[in-house]
């Protein structure tokens, strides 16, 4: 007797549930890559924002250990001591003397800068800023007025600040699409006077870093002290991007 031939072909419900598999599966892998990614972007912020530490310590070693503190001129030290209002206008000094590309101040998915640096810069005599690192081509905060003397725990860079923030309370935003929350409020990178740097825990409450006061208290990191132990809020602004 001839059996009688069977199909090798998947049935309609085999196929659903190999696809509700593959459904289940990709729902528990793609949170993972999206985070594995978001840890390699963090990565080459951090590596990003110490190239410019780094940078500001040569400045530092040929401008009598002072960081950059005067808005742009012909030349730094005969220029008025005018303060910089924007963290583009104290990092255009290091141009084109201890960097030469914007690139490192990109960071990929902040609003501070939408768009990949075009690398023109102003003239090295020039005496304004208008090529270099204009609007939306900077993402880095920067604390003027410090010196390479200065506690080396002091911060110097960190990712741009929410739009709005005052240097006495600098903070960040839970909304990657909003200035100040490429890390959704959650991380920050931020560089230290000796030009080492983390990636810290930004808190979830007050959406600040914050570091541990004399007294034991949680406390904004970027924020002075009355008792001078501190960053002094008024003679060290944190500067915030020129926003797009």
């Amino acid at each position: 007797m001839t059996k009688p031939k069977t199909s090798a072909a998947f049935t309609l419900i085999e196929l659903l549930i190999v696809i509700s598999i593959i459904a289940v599966l990709a729902s528990f892998a793609l949170p993972a890559f999206i985070g594995v990614k978001e840890r390699a972007d963090q990565t080459k912020d951090l590596s990003n924002a110490k190239q410019i530490a780094l940078a500001l310590r040569q400045f530092a070693i040929d401008n009598n250990g002072s960081y950059p503190a005067k808005g742009p001129a012909t030349d730094y030290s005969s220029a008025p001591t005018t303060a910089p209002t924007t963290s583009n206008d104290a990092f255009w000094w290091l141009f084109p003397n201890y960097l030469q590309s914007e690139q490192i101040f990109a960071v990929a998915g902040s609003a501070f800068t939408p768009s990949v640096p075009d690398n023109k810069l102003d003239p090295s005599t020039a005496g304004t800023r208008t090529d270099t690192l204009k609007k939306g081509e900077n993402t880095y905060a920067y604390v003027s007025g410090l010196t390479d003397t200065t506690n080396p725990t002091f911060p110097i860079i960190a990712d741009g600040f929410a739009s709005g923030s005052t240097p006495a309370n600098p903070v960040y935003l839970a909304s990657k699409a909003q200035p100040g929350g490429v890390w959704a409020g959650k991380k920050a990178v931020v560089i230290l006077c000796d030009a080492s740097g983390q990636v810290m825990k930004v808190d979830a409450t007050s959406l600040q870093v914050q570091r541990t006061n004399s007294a034991g208290a949680k406390v904004n990191m970027f924020t002075g002290t009355a008792d001078g132990t501190w960053i002094d809020s008024t003679a060290n602004p944190v500067l915030n991007p020129d926003p797009p």
